[in-house]
């Protein structure tokens, strides 16, 4: 079973997804070629999207999935997808003004409408927030990794030492 703060975590990623989703299948519904950012924005929003929340779900009840390298390579591999998507869209729209019909009209991602480019800027946003929170959740890992091993299934607590494991030995060992 997850912890709480990761739990959180993950529903208030599964909102910012949700909208990153609704932002990407608007610009691709208006798009007048096609756009191999756009095409991996949208990759990226599903991988992420099934890797955190639906695994999150069934992390929940079934504690094999709970593994703390588990949980880190996932985090690892959203978080570094977040990034590249927030990243290779911003250098896309190149955070011009919208206003500025110059730039609008010779922008590939947003194709001459100012529509697309709020929307652009907006999918940028909510990747970077969406990204913030996977390093939250990485450092989340790491930490309960160093602290009670890469596959224990005690996810959220630390591992407890018994007074057999630690000390003077008891009657019972001599």
């Amino acid at each position: 079973m997850l912890g709480v703060a990761d739990n959180l975590l993950r529903i208030l990623n599964a909102v910012f997804l949700v909208i990153c989703i609704g932002l990407n299948s608007a610009l691709l519904n208006t798009k007048t070629h096609n756009n191999s950012r756009i095409n991996y924005c949208m990759f990226t929003c599903a991988y992420c999207l099934t890797t955190d929340s639906i695994y999150g779900i069934f992390a929940n009840f079934f504690d094999i999935l709970a593994l703390p390298a588990l949980c880190f390579c996932l985090d690892f591999l959203n978080f570094a997808f977040t990034f590249v998507a927030g990243t290779v869209l911003a250098t896309g729209i190149r955070a011009h003004s919208c206003k500025s019909e110059h730039y609008v009209n010779s922008n590939k991602i947003t194709q001459g409408f100012k529509n697309r480019c709020r929307e652009s800027q907006a999918l940028v946003a909510f990747f970077y927030f969406s990204m913030a929170i996977f390093l939250a959740k990485l450092i989340m890992s790491t930490i309960n990794m160093i602290q009670n091993g890469a596959f224990t299934q005690h996810i959220g607590r630390r591992r407890r030492r018994n007074a057999a494991e630690i000390g003077v030995p008891s009657i019972s060992q001599v």
